[in-house]
């Protein structure tokens, strides 16, 4: 658990294995966000930037800026940033949309395309990496107290009026 969590539970006087549990959530999460920017770092990508890819090319209909960001639930002004990078990376292009001239569509590039294939099979190997000496219990149980515990931070959020998407 990091100082900063250790400090807090402290603070709170907290002693609880429940508090416990949450900080080494907390801390779990931010070692694996690190791991995940170094991961994608060999493709000049972040997590950020995958999702936009990702979105396009899961995308049946054109992939509009305002399509991408509703999909991911993000402001369109914060794609757009994303896709300004993803255009200067070569990744994606701006076309013009076929029917509506006011509007443009986003395409992968090749370069883009070759991105994705590669990500997939060394991202799903990271992940298994990750869980590496788990038992399929051992899995299991995680698995049901993390939704206990988003069940219950959605709870919360919603008891203080700030609804949660988890």
């Amino acid at each position: 658990m990091q100082q900063k969590h250790e400090l807090l539970l402290r603070h709170a006087r907290q002693q609880s294995e429940g508090a416990t549990l949450v900080m080494a959530l907390l801390h779990t999460a931010a070692l694996i966000d690190r791991a995940c920017a170094r991961e994608l770092a060999a493709f000049d990508l972040s997590e950020g930037r995958l999702a936009v890819l990702l979105a396009i090319a899961n995308t049946e209909t054109s992939a509009t800026p305002a399509l991408v960001a509703e999909q991911l639930g993000v402001t369109r002004a914060a794609v757009t940033g994303l896709i300004d990078g993803l255009e200067r990376q070569g990744y994606l292009a701006r076309v013009e949309h076929p029917s509506d001239r006011r509007s443009i569509v986003l395409k992968i590039s090749p370069e883009g395309i070759d991105a994705l294939d590669k990500i997939g099979p060394r991202y799903g190997t990271w992940l298994d990496e990750l869980t590496a000496g788990m038992s399929k219990n051992a899995l299991e149980g995680a698995l049901g107290t993390l939704s206990a515990i988003q069940r219950n931070v959605i709870q919360t959020e919603g008891e203080n009026g700030n609804a949660a998407n988890v």
